[in-house]
């Protein structure tokens, strides 16, 4: 067994160890509180106590809510499993489209709404094992944009209010003619892929100023496919989107960098 495999079973052991310690903490509490005839109070601790070990230990009530995200739904419908926004923008593309941004603390939350319907979501994580499923496709992070899509599709990025790159993907007939956004954004989280250096930021940084540079000043368009090409290859993402919108109104959701220090009070 090499090195790697033997550290990552000693952690699960480790972390199953961990959170059966906590689930029998739990049920003696409730033990000795149903004894005592405290039936009511003894469901709710059992419920918000559970709530919040599967909170601290897995990802799995965020996947659950995503999952239950689509296009199509009504706002209304959407608003009871999320509730209500922190911010709410219009677009200036098209001022029926409304932006509505939450911070779920292990992931922040774009619903893109038009006539009380969603029209398109993003998500980007907060914690870099955070690896929801894309729609349709890989868990987030798990590839790199070149793998993840093949053909390069519309792309987007700036180097100015916010480092970002995204790109589209038309997901074609079956899928309702959705496009999929996947991508990087300077305020997500780093991806926990094994192929991620230390310097993975500063390198992301480093292609995007250059990609900036052939598309402002060259005119020739195999450079600036070469350059494009590693920004593909560099990038893991920790941004999607999917969406029945053009992708220029995905990006232009996209915070700024000082809207987002306002928006998280960071």
């Amino acid at each position: 067994m090499e090195p790697s495999t033997l550290g990552e079973v000693e952690k699960k052991v480790e972390e199953t160890s961990t959170w059966k310690k906590v689930q029998n903490t739990i049920w003696m509490i409730a033990a000795l509180m149903i004894s005592a005839g405290q039936w009511s109070d003894t469901k709710d601790i059992i419920t918000s106590s559970y709530e919040a070990v599967i909170e601290n230990f897995t990802h799995s009530l965020q996947y659950e809510i995503l999952d239950n995200i689509h296009i199509g739904n009504s706002i209304d419908y959407v608003k009871s499993i999320v509730g209500e926004p922190s911010v709410i923008k219009r677009s200036k593309i098209n001022p029926s489209v409304l932006f509505q941004y939450y911070n779920e603390g292990k992931f922040n939350l774009t619903l893109i709404s038009s006539d009380s319907r969603i029209v398109g979501y993003s998500v980007f994580t907060q914690k870099n094992d955070f690896t929801p499923k894309v729609p349709f496709s890989e868990n987030l992070g798990s590839l790199n944009i070149n793998n993840a899509h093949k053909n390069q599709g519309v792309y987007s990025y700036d180097i100015g209010n916010l480092i970002y790159y995204i790109e589209s993907q038309d997901l074609g007939k079956e899928q309702m003619f959705l496009t999929l956004m996947r991508g990087y954004v300077e305020y997500g989280a780093t991806p926990s892929d094994k192929n991620i250096k230390p310097d993975y930021k500063k390198s992301i940084v480093s292609f995007i100023e250059k990609l900036d540079e052939k598309v402002t000043f060259s005119d020739n368009e195999e450079e600036i496919s070469i350059v494009l090409n590693d920004v593909r290859n560099a990038i893991y993402p920790n941004y999607y989107a999917i969406t029945e919108l053009e992708p220029v109104i995905i990006a232009e959701a996209l915070l700024t960098r000082y809207e987002y220090k306002i928006f998280t009070k960071s």
